[in-house]
């Protein structure tokens, strides 16, 4: 439908307005609220059905409709003084008072079919408020918005791959740029956040994208993302005053060419600036004409919180996150805790807080203490209106580390059901599926875990060990090689890959690793273990213990299996048990190993193994039980 209003046309299909023929831009609340209007001019509107219909009951201000008034005014050649096209009935509301002239896009209104009656709730997914429109004007309405954006979907989309975008971390243009970055860097993370939720788009997940922008010296983009065909970037202008405006911009890679940009107006001080990030990520799937399901439009309009110092917070936690050492991470789940305690109800934080608990229970304190912790923030932001498939995923990533399997393979099992595209599913199923000893399951799942966030430093360090622990030792070694091109400042990735190469034999290629691990990672009580294993391997076991005593020096939680191999190779048998009964009473993630691991071969026949096997529900009556619990139940194999 064309609505036109002097030598203005307002195009419901194509979503644009064009005054005396030039495009004006107009931001997507403002486009629904002047159609609204206009669908429903013969009656005033109140204030509360807008927010209902506009803004889906979600929490705004009078300030902020009052804001989009004016905005649909200024579009429509109108102001508050005029009121000659939208009138303000004090008391009651707003009325679309302009003489409007209806045109059809078609030549010919086809009598709607069953099937088009059928796709009603489509269209109302777009515009919920159709459903109130006389019969006759419903009607046209969907046959147009089907036959216009459905037809330029299937014509132009469904021909080629799904888009495939990579958000660039919003860059600052402000004196005060260190203040303003971590505002910036959660504005990214909320438009991937939103723009993931699209079914019909392909999305570079937070960890790589940021990752490819602090490496942007290491390699071009076809070299490190080659299936991105589109780059959305922005530029954040800070004043003195606290206003804010953000300018974008969506670019094809393959042309270099720009095909959407805009400009944002926003401030620090109310939650209009929440509106930014629905809109960018809004103007995205316009601008690639990408259809949205109702689920979808209701994931980009939702917001984190109406309490801006818990956003704050949110936001300092976040950034404190971001750096990955134990004492950034404790002060990040303060901030949350904080932001938790302004706004209960802050579904988000509670993730943030689960996602930061997990990362200190793998790396850096006693497991068993901290996997509480993580289980009660996810079930906190389950009860809350948040992604079920996120929050699904980090618990069931979280179980697979502490080896509890059965609740690891029902929860990311649920989680994939949900969203088939996240990493880190794909990386708790390949612990899963390592542990159990499923050889091609791993292949699939770490595999599908690369493709989704190929950047990504978590699935680089385990990708590696998990080929490895399956016996895919050709496999790790590319895997390394590949990984360690890709992130050469890690120091974890590079004695990781040393351990591989011993079992290959390559021993002066592992401990030339091993000791790059120590050059990039000094204070890491892992590199120097790492070291120790290969000269093992090597047959310099005389080094070993002056790197245990090394490895000891340092502040923080080591893991007792790494030792455990250590004692191994000294041959002293009664140690290595003791350091793995302490990883036992730890639940530490290493012992996701001890089933494939071929470090353990000389200790597989004294029967304290067999008891540690039980111990961790890692015998074979147990993995038959899993076996036949799978074959009974619906378990999503690693598929794209």
């Amino acid at each position: 439908m064309i609505y036109q209003l002097g030598n203005i046309q307002i195009d419901t299909t194509q979503f644009t307005v064009m005054a005396a023929g030039k495009a004006i831009s107009v931001e997507p609340k403002v486009f629904d609220l002047i159609i609204y209007l206009i669908i429903h001019r013969a009656a005033v509107i109140t204030r509360d059905e807008l927010f209902s219909q506009i803004w889906k009951g979600r929490t705004v201000s009078d300030t902020t409709l009052s804001n989009h008034i004016k905005s649909a005014r200024k579009v429509l050649g109108d102001d508050g003084e005029l009121q000659k096209v939208i009138k303000t009935v004090r008391g009651r509301g707003y009325q679309f008072v302009g003489d409007v002239i209806e045109q059809s896009t078609v030549t010919k209104d086809p009598k709607p079919t069953n099937q088009q009656l059928h796709s009603l709730p489509n269209a109302e997914k777009r515009f919920p408020f159709l459903s109130r429109a006389p019969n006759y004007l419903v009607y046209v309405t969907v046959t147009l918005f089907l036959f216009g954006c459905i037809g330029f979907y299937f014509l132009k989309v469904t021909e080629k791959p799904a888009p495939h975008i990579l958000v660039m971390p919003f860059e600052i243009s402000s004196t005060e740029e260190g203040n303003w970055q971590p505002f910036a860097d959660q504005m990214t993370r909320e438009v991937i956040r939103k723009l993931s939720r699209i079914s019909s788009l392909k999305v570079v997940p937070t960890a790589s994208a940021f990752l490819f922008s602090q490496q942007a010296n290491n390699g071009s983009l076809e070299d490190n993302l080659p299936q991105v065909n589109l780059v959305l970037s922005a530029v954040v202008n800070v004043s003195a005053d606290n206003k804010v405006r953000i300018t974008t911009e969506l670019m094809e890679v393959e042309k270099q060419k720009i095909i959407w940009n805009k400009a944002y107006e926003t401030a620090i001080d109310n939650t209009n600036f929440f509106s930014v990030q629905e809109d960018i990520a809004r103007s995205v799937t316009y601008s690639l004409k990408l259809i949205l399901g109702q689920a979808e439009q209701h994931a980009l309009a939702s917001f984190p919180t109406a309490n801006l110092a818990a956003y704050e917070l949110y936001v300092n936690g976040q950034d404190e996150a971001s750096k990955l050492n134990h004492d950034a991470l404790l002060r990040a789940v303060s901030l949350f805790d904080q932001a938790i305690g302004l706004d209960p109800d802050f579904a988000l934080a509670y993730l943030a807080k689960a996602d930061a608990y997990r990362n200190i229970m793998v790396y850096f304190e006693r497991p068993v203490e901290v996997l509480p912790e993580v289980v009660n923030a996810v079930n906190a932001a389950l009860s809350l209106q948040v992604d079920a498939a996120e929050a699904l995923s980090s618990l069931g990533l979280a179980y697979a580390f502490a080896w509890r399997w059965e609740d690891a393979i029902r929860t990311l099992s649920a989680a994939k059901a949900l969203n088939p595209r996240m990493a880190q599913t794909e990386l708790g199923l390949a612990i899963y599926y390592t542990g159990i000893g499923d050889r091609q399951n791993v292949i699939n799942s770490i595999t599908l875990a690369d493709k989704f966030d190929p950047l990504n430093v978590e699935i680089a360090d385990w990708g590696h060990w998990l080929l490895a622990m399956v016996g895919e030792l050709e496999a790790a070694k590319h895997w390394s090689l590949e990984k360690t091109t890709l992130h050469p400042k890690v120091g974890m990735i590079f004695s990781g890959a040393s351990m591989s190469a011993s079992l290959r034999n390559e021993h002066s290629e592992a401990i030339k690793l091993a000791k790059q691990g120590i050059l990039l990672d000094p204070q890491s009580p892992y590199a120097y273990l790492a070291l120790a294993q290969v000269y093992g391997y090597a047959g310099q076991q005389e080094k070993i213990e002056g790197l245990l005593i090394q490895a000891e020096k340092f502040d923080g939680y080591v893991c007792p299996y790494e030792k455990a191999i250590n004692y191994i190779l000294l041959n002293d048998t009664d140690q290595a048990f003791s350091n793995l009964q302490e990883a036992i009473d730890a639940r530490s993630n290493c012992l996701v190993f001890t089933r494939q691991d071929p470090r353990l071969t000389p200790i597989k026949d004294d029967p304290r193994y067999h008891t540690l096997l039980k111990r961790i529900g890692l015998d074979d009556e147990s993995i038959l039980r899993y076996s036949l619990q799978r074959s009974n139940s619906l378990v999503y194999s690693a598929s794209d």
